[in-house]
């Protein structure tokens, strides 16, 4: 299937009265993605996916007529072999829920549910840290070895080298080394003037309880003028990680990622 033939039937399904997709690219965006090698089109009568291969993973982007052509993806899948098949479903509850019973139709499973959080602007001034550095990129290697050590990739997007590299030269990448190691790093990532995500923030296990979070985090926000708004995504059964963020003035804004996993044969 061409791009051309390809934007026509999305066109056509998202027409349906039962609509459902967990894709919400432009026409540019998409474009780009599925010209990439390590991106795969199926479709069937009411359903397109596109499958986009990362390091440990294949992510799942499905458009569908309704509930009863989501469950087409099954068959569409079910040569499919190698690496595991993920599809995020973000929304609201309400929106999520249909998706994700449909999914779990097609023989996906629900291996963790992420919240948003959003942090609107604050005048919170914080003392002054000290020891918080910019990365560079010599330390490339051990910042991608530590994400991945502490980060279950199934349900973190982690970052590839190449984005990881551009976000050190956009000092967007702050590190705590002690004993010259990276006790912990915080990736903010800025997606305009007014806003800022944070896309990861972790602390080695073995430098946890120092303060080395709360020493990224004040920095941070010490540099972001009040007007700026900040969000994040974090599991919802990480309790700890969401009282920290709340005392930072963090709050959840209603948005869901429900993580589905295929389990299809020899995929996971």
């Amino acid at each position: 299937m061409d791009f051309e033939t390809m934007v026509k039937k999305i066109s056509e399904i998202r027409k349906c009265k039962g609509f459902l997709t967990n894709a919400f690219f432009t026409a540019q965006q998409l474009g780009g993605k599925v010209n990439k090698d390590h991106v795969t089109v199926r479709f069937a009568e009411n359903t397109v996916i596109i499958l986009e291969e990362e390091e440990q993973l294949v992510r799942l982007y499905f458009y569908a007529a309704d509930l009863t052509s989501l469950q087409q993806v099954q068959r569409i899948l079910v040569d499919f072999k190698g690496k595991p098949i993920i599809a995020d479903v973000v929304g609201r509850d309400r929106q999520v829920d249909p998706i994700v019973n449909g999914l779990q139709l097609s023989n996906f499973y629900k291996c963790s549910t992420l919240i948003r959080m959003k942090r609107l602007g604050s005048e919170s001034r914080y003392e002054e840290v000290s020891d918080v550095t910019l990365a560079t990129q010599d330390r490339v290697d051990e910042i991608m070895d530590l994400l991945y050590l502490e980060f279950d990739s199934h349900i973190s997007h982690l970052p590839n080298r190449h984005k990881l590299l551009e976000a050190i030269n956009n000092k967007e990448v702050t590190l705590v080394i002690q004993h010259n190691e990276i006790a912990g790093l915080a990736y903010f990532e800025r997606l305009g003037e007014k806003l800022v995500y944070l896309y990861q923030l972790v602390v080695d296990k073995r430098y946890r309880g120092q303060g080395v979070a709360d020493r990224l985090l004040k920095h941070q926000f010490d540099q972001l003028s009040k007007d700026v708004v900040c969000q994040l995504w974090v599991e919802s059964s990480n309790v700890v990680a969401i009282n920290k963020y709340e005392r930072y003035h963090f709050a959840p804004d209603g948005l869901v990622d429900s993580i589905m996993m295929f389990k299809g044969e020899n995929n996971g």
